[in-house]
């Protein structure tokens, strides 16, 4: 993949359901991606669970979280991680 990759990428826009894969998983997922952006560029997820799909004390994150979106149904919310 990183071959495939000549500039790093602006952002990630997530959808997958992170909350259902193991914890091994998602961190793999959130590493990997994060190799592939830019410095603080963000990875949006967009999730309806209300944890956050990666640990927030991630070592070399930050993250933030909107709001719960109640208009939508189920509500949902969206978290932004970004490298430091």
């Amino acid at each position: 993949l990183e071959t495939c990759v000549r500039e790093p990428a602006a952002a990630v826009v997530s959808g997958l359901p992170l909350v259902t894969k193991p914890l091994r998983t998602r961190l793999r997922l959130i590493t990997d991606a994060m190799l592939l952006l830019g410095r603080g560029a963000p990875f949006v997820q967009f999730t309806y669970a209300v944890v956050p799909p990666i640990p927030k004390t991630l070592q070399g994150l930050s993250t933030e979280a909107s709001e719960l979106i109640w208009m939508n149904l189920p509500p949902a919310r969206v978290w932004v991680y970004r490298s430091r």
